[in-house]
């Protein structure tokens, strides 16, 4: 899955300290990240590279850079980049459009979203870039204090932003979601979001825990809401960090209770039927909780 990027191990560890020219520099502009092409590879780009887009004038914003984590000695920081830097350099919202600039013997930079990066190689630049994105969003909604609207500053001590004015601290938020395979005997559940529209990838049921509930409660009340089924033997399969979308997905699996009529909740599920094993469809990669179930069900191991 996209954080199991052994044997490279990552380190949230705050520490204060500078950037040099060898740290990455992550850079996001909405919801694309900044992405380099050469020697026909994709790469992050490092603290010096910004100088191949930006020249000498780059030398005096580099210090704004914000410490992110490591990863097995190589640091990573983040920069938001003052209005009209970004104008230069292209977003592609997919692969195929990045590889339309791309010409042979020469490098290239562009935005790519988010959602397209995740397709990309290696492992560990997809899971830093996607961790990075959790950050600069959490950073991004950090600015101004949520008790009294003063500006906030960076705390020099620890993973903080703390409001000049009233001195309130505001921590990295992650939300916790359950994401649940539904089996029926040689039968998997899987459905599509209306949320997501434009995506005709299907998908197990899952959603947000909701304050004051367990993780299992939260299974048993999301598949009642989406599906309108109950359901028993409820078990944990194992869990991930998902910084696309800022949440922490606990994967259960789960046998249906008595009747298995799907009933779906029409404002948010489009489509929701039962599966059998060899007509479940083909994914590309396992990097979610959600696509390595649906994945090991079809391979009758789960």
């Amino acid at each position: 899955m996209i954080h199991e990027i052994y044997p490279k191990k990552y380190d949230p560890t705050y520490i204060n300290r500078p950037i040099n020219g060898d740290d990455y520099l992550l850079c996001y502009e909405k919801d694309g990240i900044l992405v380099k092409y050469e020697n026909e590879s994709y790469s992050l780009p490092r603290c010096r590279d910004y100088s191949e887009i930006f020249g000498h004038e780059f030398e005096d914003i580099r210090d704004n850079a914000y410490y992110l984590f490591e990863i097995s000695g190589e640091f990573f920081f983040e920069i938001e980049l003052p209005v009209g830097y970004t104008d230069k350099i292209k977003f592609c919202r997919k692969i195929e459009e990045a590889e339309e600039l791309l010409k042979p013997g020469e490098s290239a930079w562009f935005f790519l979203r988010i959602h397209s990066f995740r397709e990309l190689d290696p492992l560990t630049m997809v899971f830093a870039g996607a961790t990075g994105y959790h950050l600069r969003n959490w950073k991004m909604a950090s600015k101004f204090c949520g008790c009294c609207g003063g500006k906030t500053v960076p705390s020099t001590t620890e993973r903080a932003f703390v409001c000049s004015d009233c001195g309130h601290a505001a921590y990295p938020q992650i939300s916790p979601a359950v994401i649940v395979a539904v089996t029926n005997g040689d039968s998997i559940l899987l459905v599509k979001n209306l949320r997501r529209p434009k995506n005709v990838r299907l998908e197990l049921v899952s959603g947000y825990v909701e304050i004051g509930e367990s993780f299992e409660h939260a299974v048993h009340r999301e598949v009642l809401e989406e599906v309108g089924l109950k359901v028993k033997n409820v078990r944990l399969y194992k869990d991930q960090p998902w910084g696309i979308s800022g949440a922490h997905m606990i994967g259960f699996v789960a046998e249906v209770d008595g009747d298995d009529t799907v009933v779906r909740q029409e404002d948010e599920i489009s489509e929701a039927k039962w599966y059998k094993r060899e007509d479940v469809p083909e994914y590309r990669n396992r990097l979610s909780v959600g696509s390595e179930m649906i994945l090991k069900f079809k391979e009758g191991k789960l």
